[in-house]
């Protein structure tokens, strides 16, 4: 810093005088003439411990106003208190953990003590600075889905609903995994920010769970996409319904069993033909609701000889399921939540993992 100055403003008692210097005074805009003024102390919180040192001051002569010009020099937000190397730390140790957690975790593991306000409170600030935008606009697949989390004022919580485009399979300490765009999500319903933000993508296959709150949403947005039912989730849509018309537990999985052989079937008029008389199964057991359920899923399943056998097509499986249990497992931690606060942290951690 007395370097800077020495060269900008001149050596002690022998001040330069309307010298441009490499700094603007915040309050009129100034470039030049420019005094020293002391120095004032700083504390920074890092993951090493606490850095002390001093910020050498300034006096603008225009406006009398006196600041420090280092902290933008040495790339440091004004006023803060923790440095952005220890505020990243921060965030994906709150990802991971509650705020309490990660408080605890930072204490016991570094030199310096957080609060779990502060925590969240980075969290939130980070969260707020990020916006979800991306290059590609036109995707293979997009898969859609929703759960619920325990945050706003029901009893049952509030639903979230995500959308996300698998890329392709990348290599990872030996392991495949797939790459993925995180394309939208919101919380509670209507869906109108979810539509919105889906509105910039285009896609040739969408696939959902089945939930009849996306049908509008997929046919106004996809109108040219082939829309598919995920056949992962039909087995275990069939369980809960087959749950709630007090079938035993081994008849329970016989019918899935069966449904599953049908979905392995390799010809598919034959797989078409089987499933029509797994219908009828129902329609003689008087079980309506899984009458409609299977006719309605039909189509989605169904779509073309083609494409039959191509399971990638028509299954999201783990694909948007992990995504599921992340959210679940995040959002269960700690008291209940506020819908603004599930929002970013689930906005966070979906953009850390994609």
């Amino acid at each position: 810093q007395d370097s800077i100055l020495d060269r900008f403003l001149g050596r002690r008692w022998n001040e330069f005088d309307n010298k441009i210097v490499p700094w603007i005074c915040p309050h009129c805009n100034e470039r030049s003439s420019f005094v020293r003024r002391g120095s004032r102390p700083r504390k920074l919180k890092t993951s090493e411990g606490i850095i002390e040192f001093k910020l050498y001051q300034v006096t603008c002569k225009s406006c009398k106003k006196t600041f420090s010009p280092f902290p933008q020099m040495l790339g440091l937000k004004p006023r803060t208190r923790i440095s952005t190397e220890f505020e990243e730390k921060i965030v994906k140790l709150a990802l991971e953990n509650s705020y309490d957690k990660t408080s605890k975790y930072i204490e016991e593991f570094t030199e310096s003590t957080i609060s779990h306000t502060a925590s969240r409170n980075i969290v939130l600030k980070v969260s707020d600075n990020i916006s979800i935008n991306h290059e590609m606009s036109n995707f293979n697949s997009i898969l859609i889905d929703g759960t619920k989390v325990k945050s706003g004022s029901k009893e049952r919580g509030t639903e979230v609903h995500l959308a996300l485009a698998p890329i392709k399979k990348v290599d990872k300490n030996g392991r495949k995994y797939n790459e993925k765009r995180l394309l939208a999500f919101s919380i509670g319903n209507p869906l109108t920010k979810f539509k919105k933000e889906l509105s910039k993508y285009s896609c040739d296959n969408v696939i959902v769970d089945g939930d009849s709150s996306y049908s509008n949403l997929i046919k106004d947005l996809f109108s040219h996409a082939t829309h598919r039912r995920c056949i992962w989730h039909i087995p275990r849509q069939l369980s809960y319904l087959l749950y709630m018309n007090n079938v035993p537990v081994k008849d329970r999985e016989n019918f899935l069993y069966a449904l599953i052989g049908i979905f392995k079937i390799e010809d598919f008029y034959r797989a078409i033909n089987e499933y029509f008389n797994f219908i009828q199964t129902f329609e003689r057991l008087e079980f309506y609701d899984i009458v409609n359920f299977l006719k309605n899923a039909m189509t989605g399943i169904f779509h073309s000889k083609e494409d039959w056998n191509n399971v990638k097509k028509h299954s999201s499986n783990s694909l948007i399921e992990r995504e599921m249990r992340e959210i679940n497992r995040r959002t269960d931690i700690g008291c209940r939540w506020s819908n603004a606060g599930v929002y970013k942290i689930i906005k966070l951690l979906e953009i850390n993992r994609h």
